[in-house]
């Protein structure tokens, strides 16, 4: 009987999520809306450092494959750039996951402002 007892209890501790422990939100890339309020919602619980460097990945995502700044502005669809422009590349990805896309895809040098 003790012997059920403690695996009754061990299963009900697994079962209990951990405290603290936090999914990180993703991007809901669903509809422009969706995009738009998870976008804000990343950006809002993040570090200022981090909020810096989620602002610089969105642009150098948005201006991927952009080689100046003419480029840049014979393009219509980089007009305004926000994450609607790039939601379905970004799509289910966390806040470290869309930066460390930017890195790998950008074709603009940019850096963050220092203090």
């Amino acid at each position: 009987m003790k012997h059920r007892f403690g695996w009754a209890v061990l299963a009900g501790l697994l079962a209990i999520p951990s405290v603290g422990a936090k999914e990180p939100l993703r991007l809901d890339a669903s509809t422009d809306a969706t995009a738009e309020a998870s976008w804000k919602a990343m950006h809002e619980e993040a570090s200022p450092e981090q909020k810096q460097k989620l602002a610089l990945a969105m642009l150098k995502i948005n201006l991927a494959g952009t080689h100046s700044a003419h480029d840049a502005a014979r393009d219509p669809a980089l007009q305004t750039l926000g994450i609607t422009g790039i939601k379905d590349k970004v799509s289910g990805m966390t806040a470290e996951e869309i930066i460390a896309l930017a890195d790998r895809v950008s074709t603009i040098t940019a850096e963050p402002a220092r203090d």
